[in-house]
């Protein structure tokens, strides 16, 4: 029944219920390649660091945040990247991200967060793919959402044009309020298109400037830049990302 549902969209998987999911997505032709649960007490350091490569923590864009090594919290089967307001490093706030630089990269596949965006002017979430050779575009953006208006998600591919200079190409896709539960977000990267879903749908798709190299996966969540702006008196801290599980799966 509709509460069913209701009670589906906030509980993380767990146990049965992650193990079937799997076994779906491996009865279509896919292998688990690289997977978090986050059902453990602390990151599991054989899969993630928590900082940008070479323990940069902070970022362009006029990002407001320092990755803190406390910026996040494993609990009750989340990750929970978490934006405070809290002075560090020159920074007005600290957040958390997770990265698989140096851990874990691939070249096409299926790539799949399950999370929960934070509300509020300046919060701006991200799971995202970059280059494991540090080059930079390409990179694909799987979901980007504005704090200010969580039931948009932006997925965008970002690529060289022929002069060499940085173009991207997506679209946004409005669909329900995105911090209201967990969903469900993906890319399927072949060697000829990149295909979004959300909760299961295809959203958008592109055949332009598809990357064949070796990507690594990020998520975090940023405080302000240059496209949400900055947080205002209305945004709470702390704000989370709460994050269920990041899957990635190839193609036998």
């Amino acid at each position: 029944g509709a509460q069913e549902k209701s009670r589906e969209d906030v509980m993380p998987q767990s146990g049965n219920n992650a193990k079937k999911a799997i076994r779906a997505m491996e009865a279509k032709g896919w292998t688990l390649t690289f997977h978090d649960e986050f059902d453990a007490k602390a990151l599991d350091t054989a899969r993630w660091i928590d900082s940008y490569p070479d323990n940069v923590r902070t970022h362009s864009n006029n990002e407001q945040q320092y990755y803190a090594t406390d910026g996040y919290l494993l609990s009750k089967g989340l990750l929970r990247l978490k934006a405070e307001r809290r002075a560090m490093e020159q920074m007005p706030y600290t957040s958390g991200m997770v990265t698989t630089y140096g851990k874990f990269a691939q070249k096409f596949g299926w790539f799949e967060i399950r999370c929960r965006m934070p509300k509020g002017k300046g919060m701006w979430p991200a799971f995202w793919l970059l280059p494991n050779d540090k080059a930079w575009p390409p990179e694909i953006d799987i979901l980007e959402v504005l704090g200010h208006e969580t039931d948009k998600v932006y997925l965008t591919n970002h690529f060289k044009n022929a002069a060499g200079k940085h173009e991207s190409k997506g679209e946004p896709y409005k669909g329900p309020d995105f911090a209201a539960g967990l969903h469900s977000f993906a890319v399927d990267w072949e060697p000829s298109s990149i295909v979004w879903y959300v909760d299961g749908r295809e959203r958008y798709r592109t055949t332009d400037n598809i990357p064949a190299v070796p990507m690594y996966v990020l998520a975090n969540l940023a405080v302000g830049g240059d496209w949400p702006g900055n947080p205002n008196d209305a945004t709470v801290f702390p704000n989370t990302m709460d994050i269920d599980y990041i899957r990635v799966y190839s193609k036998k």
